[in-house]
C-alpha cells in the first residue's frame, strides 16, 4: 500500500495503489489503484477504501479455492514426489497432466468453486465431437476425477464437492456391435498375405492364434515360448508410452496353449532367424500405431472392405474359438481378459448365449407330404 504524489499542469496530485495476498493460497493477489487524487487527507481515505475492496476480493477468491490449473500442478509435484498415496511412473504422471491441459484448458484460469456440471459436460461433448473413442473418453474422465479427489483428500476441495464430470455417463463400447472378419475373410487375409509374402503375414498369423494384444506379441521373445509343453507364457508387453517394455495390461502373467498351426507357424518363423531373442520382426510403424493402417489397407488391396483396427483380430480370435465351442472362461484365460462385463460382447457375438434355445421349441404342423400335394391339387 503506498500513497505517491505527482505534478501535472503545475498542480499536485496523489496516486493510491493498494496491493492484497492471501495468506492461505499464495497465487492469490488483489491489486487496487487511484489517481487524480487532489488532497492527502481524501488519498488516505480513498486508501482506507481500497483496502477494504481489496481483501474483500481476496476473500471471495479464497472461497472459491485455487483454479484448476493450480490444483493439477500441485497434484504433479507431490506425484512426482510419491505423496499421493499411489506410487506413478514419471511417463503417466505426464500423460495425465498432459491430458487435463489438452482437454480441460477451457478450465485452468478457473476457480475449483466456479466448476460446474456444465463446464464437464462441455468438455465431454467436446470429446464426442471430435470423434474420440468411448474408451478414450472414459480415460481423460478419470484423469480428472483423480486429480479432483485427491485435491478433496488435501483440503484444497471442499468435503463433499463433486468433479464437474462425476455421474455424466459416456455410453460404453460393449454394447455395440464390433465389425470382425469372418472365418472365410480371416482364411483369405492369411492365404493371400502368405502367397504376396506381405512382411506382416507370421505377426497376423500369431495375433489371430493367440488373441494376444499388439504389445503383448511386440514383446514376445523366443524366452516365453515353450514347444515341449506347447505353451506361450505372456508376461509383458510394450507400451508406446514410456517407449518400452512393461508388465501385461491387467498386470498379470497368462498362458496360451500353441495350436498345430500356430506351431506350425512359430517353427517356419524360428528357422528363417535362428538366433533371434524376438519371436516376431519389428516391422517399421508397428511400435508408433501404425499397424492398423497396414492391416486395413492389405484388406483393401484383397476385397475386404470390413473397417477393423489390428485390435480387431483379437476380438476375431474371441469370437470364433467360442463359436467353435470352448469354454468362455478358458478363452478369457487365453486372451487375458479380467472382466466378464467387458468379455461378454464376445459371447454375444459368437452367439453361444442363445444357440439351442429353441431347438426344443416346435408349434407348425407336421403335415406329411401327402397331403400337402393332395391339398395343392
Amino acid at each position: 500500500m503506498a500513497i505517491t504524489s505527482y505534478k501535472k499542469n503545475g498542480q499536485t496530485f496523489y496516486r493510491v495503489y493498494v496491493h492484497g495476498r492471501s495468506s492461505v493460497i499464495r497465487n492469490i493477489r488483489v491489486q487496487r489503484s487511484k489517481a487524480g487524487i487532489e488532497s492527502m487527507a481524501e488519498a488516505r481515505r480513498e486508501e482506507k477504501k481500497l483496502t477494504r475492496q481489496v481483501f474483500e476480493q481476496v476473500a471471495r477468491i479464497e472461497s472459491k479455492g485455487i483454479t484448476w490449473k493450480e490444483l493439477v500442478h500441485r497434484w504433479e509435484i507431490n506425484a512426482k514426489n510419491g505423496l499421493v498415496g499411489k506410487k506413478y511412473s514419471v511417463p503417466a504422471i505426464n500423460q495425465h497432466v498432459n491430458t487435463l491441459y489438452n482437454h480441460t484448458f477451457v478450465w485452468l484460469e478457473k476457480r475449483i468453486r466456479d466448476l460446474g456440471r456444465s463446464d464437464g459436460r462441455y468438455v465431454i461433448n467436446s470429446l464426442v465431437a471430435d470423434s474420440y473413442r468411448v474408451s478414450s473418453i472414459k480415460s481423460i474422465k478419470g484423469s480428472i476425477n483423480k486429480i479432483w479427489n485427491w485435491g478433496v483428500e488435501e483440503g484444497l476441495i471442499s468435503e463433499g464437492a463433486k468433479s464437474p464430470v462425476h455421474g455424466l455417463v459416456v455410453e460404453s463400447e460393449n454394447n455395440k456391435y464390433k465389425p470382425i472378419l469372418t472365418l472365410e475373410e480371416i482364411k483369405k487375409l492369411l492365404y493371400e498375405a502368405e502367397i504376396r509374402e506381405h512382411p506382416w503375414r507370421k505377426i497376423w498369423a500369431v495375433a489371430i492364434l493367440t488373441g494376444m494384444r499388439s504389445g503383448e506379441l511386440f514383446a514376445l521373445t523366443w524366452d516365453d515360448v515353450d514347444f515341449d509343453n506347447n505353451i506361450i507364457r505372456i508376461t509383458k508387453s510394450y507400451s508406446q508410452r514410456i517407449k518400452g517394455i512393461k508388465s501385461t495390461k491387467n498386470s498379470d502373467w497368462r498362458n496360451a496353449h500353441i495350436s498345430e498351426d500356430l506351431k506350425n507357424v512359430l517353427i517356419e518363423i524360428k528357422s528363417e532367424c535362428p538366433d533371434g531373442v524376438n519371436v516376431l520382426p519389428r516391422l517399421g510403424g508397428w511400435n508408433c500405431g501404425l499397424a492398423s493402417n497396414i492391416l486395413r489397407s492389405f484388406l483393401c488391396r484383397i476385397g475386404i472392405e470390413t473397417y477393423v483396427t489390428f485390435h480387431t483380430l483379437r476380438a476375431c480370435f474371441a469370437t470364433h474359438v467360442l463359436a467353435s465351442g470352448v469354454e468362455p472362461t478358458k478363452v478369457m484365460k487365453m486372451g487375458g481378459w479380467a472382466d466378464f462385463k467387458t468379455f461378454q460382447i464376445y459371447i454375444r457375438m459368437a452367439g453361444i448365449d442363445v444357440k439351442g434355445v429353441t431347438d426344443d421349441f416346435r408349434v407348425m404342423p407336421n403335415l406329411n407330404m401327402t397331403d400337402n400335394v393332395v391339398k395343392i391339387r
